[in-house]
């Protein structure tokens, strides 16, 4: 039970979250949109078992999907949440959600007779930049700027895993009538100690003939690029996003347990809408309805 709870907050970020699947309501124009929707949806997710790991997992899992758009704060809008705390229609702040599954060691041939690895879940603001015109509705440029706190849940307990510093740069651009979108990304990823400790360190009791004892250290983990196509329909909404992922010159490529200095992943979803209210809201980029003072 607590995998399939991990797996569907991890495809439930990944849809209103990542590069490569998004909500489609990005774009500023158009009529207002419903200020609550429901739906549902289902993902399915190719991934290496921890960074670097030769052996890849196949996952699938169905999960819920709720979007709220208020004057200031929005909930599933194209981010996990975000606050309108800026006046300048250039920056955004959000809520960052990332996450990567859980692996057992038996499974892994390098760790062997280890500890298996939990779920992860990564959490913390971001800040949004527009580089591009504003007014440019069919092409964005973005830079986002995340601090997330790690956590591993493992064996029923939840462990702090330090800090994670992943800032992206994506280009975004809409075609045929605004139904699809392509977007490439490129994201670097930092890391604390304690996270690196984690994935690479080997402590005594765990060397092998060919397994030595490994003291990690933090600092560059990875370099990600992105490449995510989205269709959008009034009721329906599908993407797929592949990741590549180029680990050469990482803090920890001499560990034991550091197989591959390259490797890919694969996720897709699709998202059907059940439900939206009769009230509405502005999109992203609109001003906000003036407020009635009184008379």
């Amino acid at each position: 039970m607590r995998i399939v709870v991990a797996m569907g907050l991890l495809f439930c970020s990944t849809a209103i979250h990542s590069q490569s699947i998004s909500p489609p309501e990005d774009d500023n124009e158009g009529p207002p949109l419903a200020l609550w929707e429901v739906g549902a949806g289902v993902g399915a997710a190719l991934t290496p078992d921890y960074p670097s790991a030769s052996n890849k997992t196949f996952r699938a899992i169905p999960f819920p999907v709720v979007i709220y758009r208020g004057d200031f704060i929005r909930i599933g809008d194209g981010s996990v949440a975000s606050g309108r705390l800026f006046e300048n229609d250039r920056i955004e702040l959000d809520l960052s959600l990332n996450g990567s599954f859980n692996a057992e060691s038996d499974d892994v041939e390098a760790r062997v007779g280890m500890p298996d690895l939990g779920f992860i879940a990564e959490v913390g603001p971001e800040i949004e930049i527009l580089l591009s015109d504003p007014g440019d509705g069919d092409q964005r440029l973005k830079l986002e700027v995340p601090v997330r706190a790690a956590f591993s849940l493992d064996d029923r307990k939840l462990n702090a895993r330090g800090f994670v510093f992943s800032p992206q740069l994506e280009y975004e651009r809409d075609f045929a009538n605004d139904r699809y979108e392509w977007s490439v990304s490129i994201t670097p990823s930092f890391a604390t100690e304690r996270l690196h400790d984690y994935f690479y360190e080997v402590q005594p009791e765990f060397e092998t003939a060919t397994r030595g004892r490994f003291d990690a250290g933090g600092g560059y983990l990875r370099t990600s690029l992105g490449l995510g196509l989205q269709r959008r329909s009034k009721k329906t909404f599908a993407a797929i996003g592949i990741n590549y992922n180029f680990l050469g010159g990482a803090a920890n490529e001499d560990s034991p347990l550091f197989d591959r200095d390259n490797e890919f992943s694969i996720a897709a979803v699709v998202i059907y809408r059940l439900w939206e209210s009769e009230k509405r809201a502005p999109r992203r980029g609109q001003a906000l309805p003036e407020k009635k003072t009184a008379q």
